[in-house]
């Protein structure tokens, strides 16, 4: 009995064994000479009469000096593609390629192995003589949608902050512009009348400056009747004057104040006349008359201590 068991157990291990010995793998290049660096395309057939249900190569980064490029089987029979590639040069030896593989009705995994290889690995040949070139530059890839995206949004980006400067700009000017418009226009007989009180503040003739006083007030009363009547009494003589507004209804209300008026102003300007501290005071009346009584009927005149600016907007 125990002599059968042994019978039994030599019997499957040498089935085993033969059916290991079943898979034939066979690896070949197309030629056994590669530049250094080049691809080397090795090609695996496995040729079996046994019911093999799988079969796959057992690699990981490298077969002995090669480096391992890609595995690819090929085809619906059992062919491999392994692609390799090596930094020696000379007779450089390619070891057998380990595979797994299973036969159908039996789980144990098995393994077979590749023929060896003896490549030869050529290096790059150097001419001494020959005349020594540039290293050639690094091709240019072509460009892609992605190479164009990073400026297309800076380019966006940038459009976007313009639009918004000029619109702000725009809006800033329009606004400018809105206040330029405005123009604020005083009335001739409130500018006179406002001028006519700071003279008087002045106090000229008490501090002895008898012809500006007179100067000023006249030139006062001259720019009113330029805006008043539109016409250039800055440049004109007194007789000038008088001959000009003579027309004027208003001006014969105070014609007699008005003549007054002009003459003891010329008096102390032109001929060194000094009149009285009550002649000084009676030349400012005047003015104060001559402008109240040319003021247009629709303006309600208030007086000159409580003097108010209007606007008119264009």
């Amino acid at each position: 009995m125990v002599m059968v068991r042994k019978l039994l157990i030599c019997f499957f291990l040498c089935s085993g064994i033969g059916l290991s010995q079943e898979v034939r793998l066979t690896a070949k290049t197309s030629t056994n000479t590669f530049p250094l660096g080049s691809w080397i395309d090795v090609h695996v057939e496995e040729k079996s009469d046994a019911a093999v249900d799988s079969i796959a190569p057992i690699v990981k980064d490298s077969i002995g000096s090669f480096e391992i490029v890609t595995v690819e089987r090929k085809g619906p029979d059992f062919q491999w593609l392994i692609r390799l590639t090596t930094i020696d040069s000379g007779k450089v030896f390619l070891p057998p390629v380990e595979f797994g593989y299973k036969v159908r009705g039996d789980t144990n995994t098995h393994k077979a192995f590749t023929n060896s290889l003896l490549l030869t690995i050529t290096g790059v040949s150097i001419d001494p003589q020959g005349e020594i070139k540039d290293i050639k530059p690094p091709m240019n890839a072509p460009w892609l949608f992605e190479d164009f995206l990073p400026y297309l949004i800076a380019l966006i980006v940038l459009s976007a902050l313009a639009g918004a400067y000029y619109y702000y700009w725009r809006k800033m000017r329009q606004k400018k512009d809105s206040f330029a418009d405005v123009k604020v226009v005083i009335p001739p007989h409130r500018e006179a009348l406002t001028a006519l009180r700071v003279l008087e503040e002045k106090k000229l003739w008490q501090q002895g400056l008898v012809k500006e006083y007179y100067s000023e007030a006249t030139e006062i009363i001259r720019r009113f009747f330029e805006r008043r009547w539109n016409i250039i009494a800055l440049e004109m003589t007194t007789d000038e004057i008088l001959v000009q507004i003579k027309h004027v209804p208003e001006a014969m209300m105070v014609w007699k104040e008005m003549g007054s008026f002009f003459l003891t102003a010329d008096l102390v300007k032109f001929a060194k006349y000094q009149p009285a501290p009550a002649e000084h005071e009676q030349e400012m009346h005047s003015a104060y008359e001559i402008v109240r009584s040319m003021v247009p009927k629709t303006s309600i005149e208030a007086e000159p201590q409580s003097q108010e600016v209007t606007a008119d907007v264009r």
